[in-house]
Parts: C-alpha cells; structure tokens; sequence
C-alpha cells in the first residue's frame, strides 16, 4: 500500500477519537488491505469526523452521488462505515478501529477464511500499537476513560444512593432499539484457536441507532426489552461485568465481560491504571461476621479483587475492585455490600461529548510528552 495514502488514512481515523491509535505501520497496512478495497482505502480517507449524508461526502469527495453511494454501503455491510438514519436520510459514518471496526467484525459470530484472517491481522495491530499508547495515557492521571463498569443493580441495597447512570435498568426501559451480538472478545479468542471460557457468546448489546444499524447488517440481532434483562440475568449469574460506553444521557453499547478475554480488563488488571475504564460509584466491603468462607466470591470475581484470608474470610482487595457488584450478587450469606464512593464525577453526557474528551485529553499526553 502507498505509504501517503496509509498516513492519510490513519489521520482520519484519527481524528474519531478512538481508543486504539491509527499507525502507518505493515501491520496496519495489512489490517487494512483485508479490510477495505483500495478505492475504499481512499474514500476513507476523506471522510469528515462526523456522519454526513452521501450526497456531502460526494461533494467533498468530488464524487457523484451515484457513484458513490455503492461504495459506501458495501463499506457499511462489511463494518467499516456507520449508518443511521436522521430526518428521512442516511448518514454515514467512518467507524474508528477500537471500538468500532474490530467489534463489529467479530459480533456476527461467523467463522469464514477471512473472519480468521481478521482475527490474526487485528492481534498483530493491537499489540503492536497498544504499547507506546498505554505507556502514554497511563502516566496522565485525569485522562478521560473510553469505558465504564456499571454496576449490578441487585449488589446495591435499598436506601443507598445510586447515581443515575449506574441505573442500567432505566436504559434498557428508555431504549427505543435493542440488538444483541456475540461477544466479540471471546469470538476472536475461538477464532485465533485459544481456549474458550463457558460465558454466554451471545452477550454484547447495542442500543438505538447502533442496534438498528448492525441488525440491519447482519451483525446483531434485535431483542426485545424482556430477552435483554434476561440475557442480563444469565451473565450476572455468571459474574460477568457490565461495561459499557462512558457517556451518561445515552449508552451506545453493553458489554457483558470476563477477565479471561476481555482486553480493557486485562489492561486494568496488568497496568492498575483506571484510564482505561471508569469504576462505577461503588466498592465492595465484606462484613467478617457474616462470611461464611465458601469462596464463591473469590472463584467469580473477573478483576481477582476478592480472596480468603488464613482465616476462611472474604477480603477485598481495593486497588483492583472497580465496582462491578458480582461478588455482593453472587454472595449466599449477603456478607458483601456495595458501598458509595464519595466525588463520582459524571460522565460525559453524549458521545460527542465524549470523544471530545478523549481528543483533548490526548492531546494534552501527547503534548506532555514531547
């Protein structure tokens, strides 16, 4: 691939506020070529930060709208390019890599040639390119997170306070569209041939726009409210984490995570940086009089946070608890509450809002690094 048109590209996608950097590099190159034509490479490149109707994007594209408009629906089936529809037309979107590309491509659940071609070719980027990027955000302490855990509501007893963004039954009722996917974590795990956990596969969720959007591609499937709670049921009783968007008037998606596969918990776990999600309000807090030393609380927890001491008793671990509330659920003697941590800033409202914050927080790292 020409080296110009490489760097082009990697600065558009860049300027989508990613949580993955965009790098000229082979690998990069490599990912790219499987996953766009090199017409589309260069219509990529093009695209405005923003969505944008076709017939804008062919103007700055000096385009016609004819020619264009295949284009960008084959780059919209094959999960490179976002669509969603605004007062009668359809407004498309590049997508970042992380989250956006990479998640898309291994929802489906398919197993084809070229889904393991990706899978390998999206390994080789992210470890080269998290690297330098996690050395990075990691030294800046007000970076803002990408992610956050939400809390298990049941783990939070009656007369707490609750912060209306840990309510995540309020957005699942308030939601006009639901879908759900295979967890793409766990997806390409099987894919590249690595050991596979027993966590429910079909555990990822997309809200609104985004839900019509992959169902309508054959990445999701749409779900109603009452199939949503209870897909929700089965990975609490799993211990799984609820992860999700960081933004607070509106979640773009839900991820039901396990610490064997999903990469923001492993990089919390590896780094102790929170940078790479937002801990909900909450921390876990046993009560040694009531533990009963089964070790449920131990066996289930994803972040390792929770363990017995010499004494058979449950203890939390502080620096590694982020709130989750699996361990408070999952406890059959109730010796484990949820309690609210003081100063939780709010997240950033919308997704606009937030990517705004990420640009300009990585600005401010890349600055101070010079």
């Amino acid at each position: 691939m020409e080296k110009t048109l490489l760097e082009n590209l990697c600065n558009t996608l860049n300027a989508l506020g990613g949580m993955i950097p965009a790098m000229p590099i082979p690998e990069m190159a490599a990912l790219v070529e499987e996953l766009f034509s090199p017409e589309e490479v260069e219509i990529a490149s093009l695209f405005p930060p923003g969505a944008a109707p076709a017939r804008e994007l062919a103007e700055k594209m000096s385009k016609s709208e004819e020619e264009l408009l295949p284009i960008l629906e084959s780059m919209a089936d094959k999960a490179t390019v976002l669509t969603r529809e605004k007062d009668g037309k359809t407004l498309y979107r590049l997508l970042p890599i992380m989250p956006g590309m990479f998640e898309f491509q291994f929802m489906r659940g398919t197993d084809t040639p070229r889904d393991r071609r990706l899978a390998h070719l999206f390994k080789s980027y992210l470890e080269v390119a998290t690297l330098p990027f996690t050395k990075a955000v990691t030294s800046v302490k007000d970076l803002t997170p990408f992610s956050r855990i939400i809390p298990i509501e049941k783990s939070i007893q009656a007369g707490q306070k609750v912060y209306t963004f840990d309510q995540l039954s309020k957005y699942i009722q308030a939601a006009d569209a639901i879908s759900v996917g295979h967890c793409y974590c766990r997806h390409q795990a099987y894919l590249l041939g690595e050991q596979v956990c027993d966590a429910p596969i079909e555990s990822c969720m997309n809200f609104g726009p985004g839900a019509q959007y992959t169902s309508q591609r054959g990445i999701t499937r749409m779900i109603s409210k009452k199939e949503a709670f209870e897909i929700l049921t089965c990975c609490e009783e799993k211990g799984l984490i609820h992860l999700s968007s960081n933004t607070s008037d509106f979640l773009e998606y839900l991820c039901n995570c396990c610490g064997c596969h999903c990469d923001i918990l492993k990089k919390i776990k590896d780094t102790g940086s929170p940078v790479w999600a937002a801990t909900s309000g909450y921390l876990a807090v046993v009560d040694e009089d009531t533990c009963e030393g089964c070790g449920i609380c131990e066996e289930k927890c994803q972040m390792q946070a929770v363990e017995l001491n010499p004494e058979q008793k449950a203890v939390v671990r502080k620096e590694r608890c982020i709130g989750c509330g699996a361990c408070a659920y999952l406890c059959p003697a109730e010796a484990i509450s949820m309690q609210p941590l003081e100063r939780v800033p709010a997240p950033p409202k919308t997704a606009r809002d937030l990517r705004a914050a990420i640009l300009s927080g990585l600005q401010r790292t890349r600055l101070e690094n010079m």
